[in-house]
């Protein structure tokens, strides 16, 4: 019995998370969109990568090309921000880009490939395109495959940065959801383990929705949200001292993401019930 409620709770808490996780994640991928987090990221790791922060140099040229910004019109001005920003820029695109800028052609010699860095302003960003030339001893081809691989591994250091962003914020709206649904990891855990037979309806669909988990949570008649007892019990003594580890246990294991909670929760109805499909074994 012991055994067996404990993985009913596993279960429910975990189908909880889900949930919570869902919403999150649908309503900071809206808030990224909204907000053109993604674009505006790739936009400063181009200027910081070109030492173009005022945006007044090369970085302007790049968001003017076509093949960097097709969706623009190419008119973009020094030290004004573009009116239309890519969310995602191909490596190879960038490097085809960047060589039109510095009028590098396959035509030229290693000594005309030099002379055509030399008009390049920034120092740093002359070494590096002089390094890569005298690497590959002029070889244009060479050349551009250097050009897109560095561009790659800086662009790893940015979608870092990115993701960094993305979570603190998935962390932070994770939270309002618990407060606001009042999704109460310790209370939810203490019902389970009183009434175990309310998880006999768990059923997890690949791709559904925050809506549609919402839903099941509350076919469930798990206890979450705020009817006038629950706000009534939150201001009573201290119990707004457990409620809110109990928020925050929810905010947290949301950073872990839909995905991850929905594989984990197929293992373990998997595991209640009668164990492997048999069809996938064949």
């Amino acid at each position: 019995m012991f055994g067996s409620n404990v993985l009913d709770i596993a279960i429910g808490l975990i189908f909880t998370f889900l949930t919570v996780s869902l919403i999150a994640s649908t309503v900071t991928e809206a808030l990224s969109s909204a907000m053109s987090w993604r674009a505006n990221t790739l936009f400063e790791g181009v200027k910081k990568l070109l030492n173009d922060q005022n945006f007044t140099g090369l970085a302007v040229d790049i968001y003017n090309h076509g093949l960097v910004n097709s969706l623009s019109s190419g008119t973009a001005t020094a030290g004004t921000s573009p009116p239309i920003k890519p969310s995602y820029i191909d490596p190879k695109l960038f490097a085809s880009a960047l060589t039109d800028v510095v009028n590098l052609n396959p035509a030229q010699t290693l000594t005309e490939l030099k002379a055509s860095i030399s008009t390049v302003q920034d120092q740093q960003l002359k070494d590096v395109l002089n390094g890569i030339v005298d690497r590959t001893n002029g070889n244009f081809g060479q050349v551009r495959d250097e050009i897109a691989s560095w561009f790659d591994q800086s662009m790893e250091r940015v979608s870092g940065s990115y993701k960094r962003k993305t979570q603190l914020w998935s962390l932070i709206i994770a939270f309002v959801v618990a407060v606001a649904l009042n999704i109460d990891t310790v209370k939810i855990a203490a019902t389970l383990w009183d009434q175990p037979m309310l998880l006999k309806g768990i059923s997890p669909q690949p791709g559904a929705t925050a809506q549609q988990a919402l839903a099941q949570l509350e076919q469930l008649k798990l206890p979450f949200g705020w009817s006038n007892g629950a706000l009534g019990n939150f201001f009573t003594g201290l119990n707004w001292a457990f409620v809110i580890p109990g928020w925050l246990i929810s905010a947290i294991a949301a950073l872990f993401g839909a995905p991850f909670w929905f594989d984990t929760l197929q293992k373990f109805v998997q595991l209640r019930g009668t164990g492997p499909d048999q069809k996938k074994q064949s």
